[in-house]
């Protein structure tokens, strides 16, 4: 009776060892968070690329989630543990990682794997007489909501320009509540980091010419104004972009201003995880270009270290070091 006693225990033992490994191994799968920008924007369509790269060309597992446009939002979530991953632009990213008291009571221990693409503050408004910053005087403009790095250096390159709350009706909404205005026409002019090849020219008020604008129509002619913009937002550069005339498919070449758009972590990633994610983006370009066209090899490898204001992660700097990136 004994005997039998045993053998029944054993064989439920070993049915439930057997049956249970499966599972484990499905559990022990690390997911990651990937903390992006609210939807139909390239931040978003970024983050959804880098999932579907994840989910299909690693071990790890993850999911794309999405937030408002608060840059500051997404790197908080990555210092508490409940993003991993998050597309930033490089003034937010410069903020937090230096601490800079407006937003910050001590540095932010972020990390970058690598840079994605060029950001760009694209304006879009229905008036056609303006030249400059200046003759935006008297209209109403919509940025950035309060809080937030972009919305406070936009408004800060306003009133460089002599643009202020007195002369001028200035909102701080988020972006979609911004396009929303603009197209009810609530507000003449929106002005937000909405990346390159925005297709909100395209997709709002068809009929009505829409003038698109970065910030090369805004571009500093006093080197003075120029000096002290830079050295309160470093991260910013010129670089000659391709991007979508209003009227017609034709791509125009300018020069404009950007700043990095790049994948941040915090410094606890481990080294392996950061590893795996930014081989397996660099080794899926032809997949990224189906959702980003002018991505490519050599973008590729000029971007991912273009104006990063933080420093790289471990992980990222070893396959790099692999691959001839780095030195």
């Amino acid at each position: 009776m004994f005997r039998k006693t045993v053998l029944v225990i054993l064989l439920c033992l070993l049915l439930f060892s057997c049956s249970g490994k499966p599972a484990n191994v499905a559990i022990s799968k690390p997911m990651l968070t990937i903390k992006s920008s609210y939807m139909n924007t390239p931040f978003f369509l970024a983050g959804t690329v880098l999932e579907g790269i994840i989910n299909y060309n690693t071990k790890l597992l993850s999911v794309n989630e999405s937030v408002k446009s608060n840059g500051n939002e997404k790197i908080k979530a990555l210092m508490d543990g409940s993003a991993d991953l998050a597309i930033l632009a490089g003034p937010e990213g410069y903020m937090a990682f230096n601490g800079h008291p407006n937003y910050w009571s001590a540095p932010q221990n972020i990390r970058a794997l690598f840079g994605i693409f060029p950001s760009v503050y694209t304006g879009f408004t229905h008036i056609e007489n303006i030249k400059s910053i200046s003759d935006l005087i008297g209209y109403r403009v919509a940025i950035n909501t309060g809080a937030s790095v972009s919305g406070d250096l936009l408004l800060y390159f306003l009133k460089l320009n002599g643009i202020n709350t007195a002369n001028t009706t200035i909102l701080r909404v988020e972006q979609s509540e911004g396009e929303r205005l603009f197209s009810e026409g609530f507000v003449d002019f929106i002005w937000y980091n909405m990346s390159y090849k925005y297709s909100f020219a395209r997709n709002v008020s068809p009929g009505v010419p829409i003038r698109q604008y970065n910030v090369s129509p805004f571009t500093f002619k006093e080197k003075d104004k120029l000096r002290e913009f830079l050295s309160v937002y470093p991260v910013f550069y010129t670089e000659s972009m391709v991007d979508m005339s209003e009227n017609a498919d034709a791509e125009l070449e300018e020069k404009t201003f950007v700043s990095s758009t790049f994948i941040a972590c915090s410094e606890n990633m481990d080294d392996e995880t950061a590893y795996i994610v930014t081989k397996a983006w660099f080794e899926n370009i032809d997949y990224i270009k189906i959702f980003f066209p002018s991505y490519n090899e050599k973008t590729a490898q000029v971007y991912f270290q273009r104006r990063v204001p933080v420093p790289f992660h471990p992980g990222a700097i070893r396959y790099f070091k692999e691959t001839g990136f780095l030195n």
